[in-house]
C-alpha cells in the first residue's frame, strides 16, 4: 500500500501551481485594490475591508484579526482541513499527480495490528448474538434499541480466559495479540489470558474512522468500572475522542462541537440527531484532546454529569480548552445527571433546548462560585475569586481576558484591579522574562518589512544579526531571508514559506508582505530602530556573561573566565559607541 510524499519539493511546486484569489473567492467577495486584493473578512465580522490576498506571492493577511498564511492555511480554517488533506485538495485542483511512497515496516505492522483488531471486533459482535449473555440483558434493561447496537458496533467480551486468544492467535500470533492489546502475559508460569472478559464491548476509532481500540464496561461489578485498551502505538487516550471520526465534519460545518464524557452519553446525543458530539471517554481531558477538537471546531459546548462531580471535571477541563485558542461553553443539565438520561427521558427536543441556554464559561462558574457573595468573609471572597485564576490564565485574548475579570469583579462587589493583579501576578514571572527578551516588535517588523519590500539599505543588512530579534518568529524569518539580503538577490516567496515551520512565522511573513511600503521619511529614520534592538541585545548578552562568569568562578575554569572578560570588554567598547 503507497502513501503520498509530502515532502518540500511537493509542497512548494502545488503552492506556487495555486491560484489563492482563486481559491478565497469562493468564500468572499475580492476586488484589486493596488498591489493586492481586498474583501471582508471571512475569519470575523466587519463592515470595512481589512483582508488582503496577494496572488503573486500566494499570501493573505487580515489587519483587523491578524490571520494570516498561504493557500493551505486558508483551507485549514475555512474547510478544517489537516496540512496534509489541504494539500491533497489542492493537487488535485490544480491537476498535481502528488508522488507516492512505500509503506515502511513499521506503517505495515501498524496495518496488521489493525486488521487484528477489525477481526476482534467482529468476534465480540457474534459473541454478542449468544442468548443468553450479561451483555445483552445490560442493553436491555438500559433500554438500547438493536440499531444502536448496530450503528456504533457494540460486542460482547464472554466471561473466559481465552475466548479471543483461541479465535485469533493461531492466524496472527501471540505477539500481535498482545500488541493489539487483547490478550496479557499470565503473572506467574506461561502463556497468555484475554484481556477483557465479561464486558460490553464498546469499539473506539480514530479521527480517520480506523478502528484502535475497545473499551469495556463491566458486567458483574467488578473494578474498573470501564476497561480500555492499554496504551499502543495505535491507541493512545490522550489523543483520542470518542465519536470523533463520525462527527468532525458536523464540527467543521458548524464550527462547534459538543463535549461529554462517557460513551453512552455520546451515543445518545449522536443517535438522536444532534451533531458534532464527542466524548473523552471518562477521563481527564488533555492538551492533545483539545487540540484535537480545535482542528475541527472553534467552539466547545462542554456537557458533562450534572452532579458535583461532573461541574468541577467542567472546570476543569475548561482552562485546557481556553488554552487552546476555544470558545468555551458549559450546560446546566437542569437537574438531571448525564445527558444520556436527559435525553432517554425527556427526547432530544428537551436537550436542544439545554443546549440553547449553554452559557460561556465564565457565567457557569460564576453561577457555582459567586452565587452568595453577600455571605462571604473577605478570605472566602479571596479563595473564590483565586479559583478563577486558572480561566483567565488560560485565555489569550487580552479583550475576552479583561471582560471576564470585570464580570468577575462585579459578582464579588470588588475592584477590577483587586482581581486582575490575581492573573497579573501569577504571570509576573513570565511577563518580566518576556520584557527581558524584547523590547517590543515593531521596530523589527518595520526592518523586516523593508527587507522583504527590498528597500533595506545593504549598510543596515550587514548590520543585523539573528541575536539582535527578541521576537522568535522575526527572528526566525530573518534568518531564512538574511543570505538573499546580503547577496541582494530578490527574495523567492514560496521558498520562504516553504522553510516556515511554526504557524506564526508563517502569519508574520503575511502581515509584513502585504503591509503599505515603507516610505522614505521612515527609511531616512531607521538607525533610530536598529539602534535600541542592538543595545538591547548587549545589555542581554552581558548579563548572560555575567552569570556565566559567576558560574566559571565557582568551578575555577580560569581560561573560560579570561574569554568571557575579553568579549565582556568588546561589547562594552561597542556599547559606548552605540551611546
Amino acid at each position: 500500500m503507497a502513501l503520498v510524499d509530502l515532502n518540500d519539493a511537493v509542497i512548494s511546486q502545488v503552492r506556487q501551481a495555486a491560484d489563492l484569489v482563486e481559491f478565497v473567492s469562493q468564500v468572499t467577495p475580492l476586488k484589486l485594490a493596488g498591489k493586492s486584493h481586498k474583501g471582508l473578512c471571512p475569519f470575523h465580522r466587519e463592515k470595512t475591508p481589512s483582508f488582503h490576498v496577494d496572488r503573486a506571492k500566494g499570501l493573505f493577511y487580515c489587519f483587523g484579526c491578524g490571520v494570516g498564511g498561504d493557500v493551505f492555511k486558508f483551507l485549514t480554517l475555512t474547510e478544517r482541513f489537516t496540512f496534509p488533506e489541504a494539500v491533497e485538495h489542492v493537487a488535485a485542483r490544480v491537476g498535481i499527480e502528488l508522488p507516492r511512497k512505500r509503506r515502511t515496516a513499521r506503517e505495515s505492522d501498524k496495518d496488521d495490528l489493525l486488521e487484528v483488531l477489525d477481526e476482534a471486533s467482529e468476534a465480540f459482535h457474534q459473541a454478542l448474538q449468544w442468548t443468553p449473555n450479561p451483555a445483552d440483558d445490560y442493553l436491555h434493561n438500559r433500554g438500547v434499541p438493536e440499531a444502536i447496537v448496530k450503528k456504533y458496533g457494540f460486542g460482547y467480551a464472554p466471561d473466559s480466559w481465552d475466548y479471543i486468544f483461541t479465535r485469533l492467535a493461531r492466524k496472527h500470533g501471540e505477539k500481535k495479540l498482545e500488541a493489539s492489546g487483547l490478550i496479557q502475559p499470565r503473572k506467574s508460569g506461561g502463556g497468555f489470558y484475554d484481556r477483557f472478559r465479561n464486558r460490553l464491548i464498546i469499539p473506539i476509532h480514530s479521527e480517520t474512522g480506523a478502528l484502535v481500540g475497545f473499551g469495556g464496561r463491566t458486567l458483574d461489578g467488578s473494578d474498573p468500572k470501564y476497561l480500555n485498551s492499554p496504551e499502543s502505538e495505535i491507541f493512545n487516550k490522550s489523543r483520542l475522542l470518542y465519536n470523533l471520526h463520525r462527527s468532525k465534519d458536523a464540527m467543521r460545518r458548524i464550527d462547534r462541537a459538543i463535549l461529554v464524557e462517557g460513551y453512552f452519553d455520546a451515543i445518545a446525543i449522536d443517535h438522536a440527531g444532534v451533531p458534532g458530539v464527542v466524548a473523552s471517554m471518562g477521563t481527564s481531558l488533555t492538551t492533545g484532546q483539545a487540540s484535537l477538537m480545535r482542528r475541527y471546531a472553534r467552539r466547545v459546548v462542554i456537557a458533562y454529569d450534572g452532579d458535583d462531580a461532573g461541574k468541577n471535571a467542567t472546570l476543569r477541563a475548561a482552562p485546557i480548552l481556553l488554552a487552546a485558542g476555544i470558545d468555551v461553553q458549559a450546560l446546566d443539565l437542569m437537574g438531571e445527571k448525564d445527558p444520556d438520561s436527559l435525553v432517554q427521558k425527556f427526547g432530544v427536543d428537551r436537550f436542544l433546548e439545554v443546549l440553547g441556554n449553554a452559557t460561556d464559561i465564565f457565567q457557569f462558574a460564576l453561577k457555582l462560585w459567586a452565587a452568595d457573595p453577600g455571605q462571604l468573609t473577605g478570605r472566602e471572597k479571596s479563595e473564590r475569586v483565586e479559583m478563577f485564576v486558572p480561566l483567565l490564565s488560560a485565555v489569550a485574548d487580552p479583550v475576552v481576558r479583561n471582560d471576564a475579570a470585570q464580570r468577575i469583579a462585579d459578582a464579588f462587589r470588588l475592584e477590577f484591579d483587586t482581581v486582575w493583579s490575581r492573573v497579573r501576578g501569577r504571570s509576573q514571572t513570565v511577563v518580566t522574562e518576556r520584557q527581558a527578551s524584547a523590547p517590543g516588535s515593531t521596530a523589527e517588523k518595520m526592518l523586516l518589512t523593508a527587507a522583504i519590500q527590498g528597500r533595506l539599505p545593504q549598510e543596515v543588512a550587514g548590520r543585523l544579526r539573528e541575536e539582535y530579534f527578541g521576537d522568535p518568529a522575526c527572528q526566525t524569518l530573518f534568518s531564512i531571508i538574511k543570505t538573499g539580503l546580503l547577496s541582494g538577490d530578490p527574495l523567492d516567496f514560496a521558498a520562504i514559506a516553504t522553510h516556515l515551520r511554526g504557524e506564526a512565522e508563517l502569519t508574520l511573513l503575511s502581515e509584513l508582505t502585504l503591509s503599505e511600503d515603507v516610505d522614505d521619511a521612515t527609511l531616512q529614520k531607521i538607525d533610530e530602530n536598529l539602534r535600541p534592538m542592538e543595545r538591547h541585545f548587549l545589555e542581554r548578552r552581558q548579563l548572560e556573561i555575567q552569570r556565566d562568569m559567576v558560574e566559571a568562578q565557582k568551578r575555577g575554569d580560569a581560561q573560560r573566565l579570561d574569554e568571557l572578560a575579553a568579549e565582556k570588554h568588546d561589547l562594552s567598547r561597542i556599547s559606548s559607541r552605540l551611546k
